[in-house]
């Protein structure tokens, strides 16, 4: 909503992005954090780094979320890294077509 409305980012941690319902889970998170971090270590400017959630109109069909890491350059904010929460969508869609239970359980 803040995209089309103030144009602002919020600055927040990803647990507080997962725990609010921003972030759909802590897997997606997870990887966003990581992902985060492995620019900064390769050199990126934490400053010139962002991540932008796909509005409702854009998000793909078999996407629950999705977050594109940009980064600010000459071009302007440029997606480099796309993360989607997929969730089960493979593996319900293979498992229809193949009339094939994808599951799998360890009685503990």
């Amino acid at each position: 909503d803040d995209q089309l409305g103030s144009g602002k980012t919020k600055t927040m941690s990803i647990g507080d992005a997962v725990e609010s319902g921003l972030v759909n889970n802590q897997t997606l998170g997870y990887f966003m954090a990581r992902t985060q971090l492995y620019m900064e270590k390769i050199g990126m400017d934490p400053k010139r780094l962002r991540f932008r959630q796909h509005l409702k109109t854009e998000m793909a069909h078999y996407a629950c979320d999705c977050w594109d890491l940009e980064i600010e350059s000459s071009y302007g904010w440029v997606e480099c890294v796309g993360h989607a929460d997929r969730a089960c969508y493979d593996l319900d869609v293979h498992s229809k077509a193949t009339k094939t239970p994808m599951l799998a359980t360890q009685t503990l």
